[in-house]
């Protein structure tokens, strides 16, 4: 009796492999040959974890600093410093109040350089800030570590590059998140980096790559 069951379950087993073997050969005869996707479909296509964690990593470049202007003949006037122009702020925002995403374009902004050991220091914390960000996106899971690792940039280096770096982040937050957190359009502020002060060198900002 278990001789001739374990006849027809082999018999099964073959006739499984065969249909799938078939199959698997009429899906290669048939199969059109891939259509280019546009540009716009590309975008539309649903960014997963590992695209969101290296889109991440702009958050870890250094702005790059503005090319010094060739001299200007004496007989002409010698251009003056200008600071940057705060951008148009829509409705219900905070008066006054200028957000990192305000930023449509290349910018001027002014961040003041930190000394060798600060500068390392920093180098070693902005990079948990980007790696809580990443993880927050999982399920069960917050922006906890970026948060805390954010505001101790912003505390100890407030005029710094890494401090506009912050700021990003904590703005890009969800709503819902962000309230958790209790994040205010206050303390993503950018205004003290539109005009040069004294010990701050310009560097140029370049909006956020979606």
């Amino acid at each position: 009796m278990n001789t001739f069951w374990l006849k027809i379950a082999g018999v099964a087993v073959i006739v499984v492999i065969i249909i799938v073997v078939i199959g698997k050969f009429r899906s290669v005869k048939t199969t059109p040959a891939p259509v280019r996707q546009t540009q716009s479909e590309q975008a539309e296509k649903p960014k997963t974890f590992y695209d969101m964690a290296d889109r991440d990593k702009q958050f870890l470049e250094e702005p790059k600093a503005e090319q010094p202007q060739e001299p200007v003949p004496e007989t002409q006037t010698q251009p003056t410093q200008q600071p940057a122009q705060a951008p148009t702020q829509p409705a219900g925002r905070t008066p006054g109040v200028v957000l990192p995403s305000d930023i449509k374009r290349p910018t001027t902004l002014y961040f003041k350089p930190l000394e060798e050991i600060e500068d390392i220091q920093a180098q070693e914390l902005l990079p948990w800030a980007t790696t809580g960000r990443s993880i927050g996106r999982l399920p069960f899971l917050q922006y906890g570590l970026m948060v805390k690792a954010c505001r101790q940039i912003e505390e100890r280096w407030p005029d710094s590059w890494y401090a506009f770096r912050a700021k990003q982040m904590l703005e890009e937050i969800a709503e819902r998140y962000a309230a958790n957190y209790k994040i205010t359009e206050q303390e993503l502020d950018i205004r003290r980096f539109m005009k040069p002060r004294r010990g701050t060198e310009p560097r140029i900002v370049e909006p956020i790559r979606r």
